[in-house]
């Protein structure tokens, strides 16, 4: 089973972030300067127990982040304000333009390998506040994601129950039809997840620090 969420996580941080309490070691949106582009890049704490949320510079797309030296880099995703991808997208179809540049370390990911070449790689994903935490407020695409590189890549997927999408705990979106429908139905965060072996979203980076990915286009659309 492959399970999406670092097991260091705490359901508390996870709580945190999809209902944007500000927590110790979880801060909301600040801010990049003028022009920051209204998406928002998650980064773990020290303590991996825990994301900080800080707002993405739009660079020459939609958004951007520049990779660090530490595999802390989890989410780039649109949370909040009029953002047209967000509330009721289900059956509606998630693709997502973007180039990595510049990397010249090597991509790495947070945690133990997995002993079968696993790689750093990237995938989309969505949530909802759902009210109290629960697992399928959180949801991961299994087949629209790409090892981290430098290149364009475009990743699509519906967002539709029949479609493989995992929640926090790893259980499939076949299974969870009803959870998965009502957390379609609204969304409050969306975006690009980064993770590498069995976990979908346990933070990366590269080995110097190298690498900026941009942000192209993203749409969901009928």
């Amino acid at each position: 089973m492959r399970i999406p969420i670092k097991t260091t996580i705490g359901v508390l941080a996870a709580t945190a972030l999809g209902a944007g309490i500000a927590l110790p070691g979880l801060v909301g949106a600040a801010s990049n300067g003028p022009g920051a582009s209204g998406w928002h890049i998650g980064y773990y704490n020290p303590s991996n127990r825990a994301i900080s949320l800080a707002q993405a510079a739009p660079g020459s797309g939609v958004a951007s982040l520049n990779f660090t030296n530490q595999p802390n880099t989890a989410l780039l995703i649109a949370t909040q304000g009029s953002n047209t991808n967000l509330g009721n997208q289900a059956e509606n179809t998630i693709t997502a333009t973007f180039t990595i540049s510049g990397a010249i370390g090597a991509f790495t990911y947070s945690g133990e390998p997995d002993g079968s070449g696993g790689q750093a790689n990237v995938r989309l994903y969505f949530e909802t506040k759902g009210g109290p935490f629960a697992y399928t407020n959180y949801w991961w695409t299994d087949a629209a994601f790409t090892p981290l590189g430098n290149g364009t890549f475009t990743l699509t997927a519906q967002i539709d129950p029949s479609v493989p999408w995992s929640d926090w705990n790893g259980q499939p979106s076949s299974g969870n039809v009803t959870a998965f429908n009502a957390a379609a139905s609204d969304i409050t965060g969306i975006g690009l997840s980064f993770g590498g072996g069995y976990f979908f979203e346990n933070g990366v980076g590269t080995t110097d620090g190298s690498g900026t990915l941009t942000l192209n286009s993203f749409t969901v659309t009928p």
